[in-house]
């Protein structure tokens, strides 16, 4: 395995390995590593051109870190970014602080609180940890690429897909002994 760091994206070359070692860390990758999120949102006010709805899906996409509770209170003129949050409650912040969340003109404001919960990709996709794909280079060497898109780092993307991978194989192994004695 040799591994090539690039701004924001980690490179992975494996060698002699087949499609299905990597597809299922890819899947891992993905679906099954807890990351913190924006799960529920209250709107006091908003005025802007983004419709409740649509402003708390967008919220839900934010690099968070931690668990608690934020609240934004804006008014306009101004672009709001993810940086305009203030923790509340807990110890949670967005990591990307640059993530443009609306445009507000004059007159326009944002008042809402934020919750913030761990959960997994696989259930949505806010929770997706990274954005992952590979490439076959030539029959023993397949390259994987991964993203974050999320608060964790592709290094320790990488680690913890390979911590669920080897205990999801321990615990299928203590599973299929049982079933030699038959």
């Amino acid at each position: 395995m040799n591994i090539k760091k690039s701004k924001g994206k980690l490179e992975v070359r494996f060698k002699n390995t087949t499609t299905h070692f990597v597809n299922a860390l890819r899947r891992i990758m993905v679906g099954e590593i807890p990351v913190s999120a924006i799960e529920e949102v209250y709107i006091k006010d908003n005025n802007s051109v983004l419709q409740d709805e649509i402003l708390a899906h967008r919220l839900g996409f934010i690099p968070i870190e931690g668990e608690g509770t934020l609240k934004l209170n804006v008014k306009g003129p101004q672009i709001v970014n993810s940086d305009s949050f203030e923790t509340t409650e807990g110890d949670v912040k967005a990591t990307n602080k640059n993530v443009p969340v609306v445009e507000l003109l004059n007159k326009q404001s944002i008042d809402l609180t934020a919750k913030t919960s761990i959960g997994l990709g696989k259930d949505h996709a806010k929770w997706q940890s990274a954005i992952v794909g590979y490439e076959y280079k030539n029959p023993k060497e397949i390259v994987l690429r991964i993203e974050s898109c999320s608060a964790l780092t592709e290094e320790d993307i990488l680690k913890k897909s390979l911590e669920i991978l080897k205990n999801k194989s321990d615990e299928f192994k203590a599973e299929i002994s049982k079933y030699k004695s038959l």
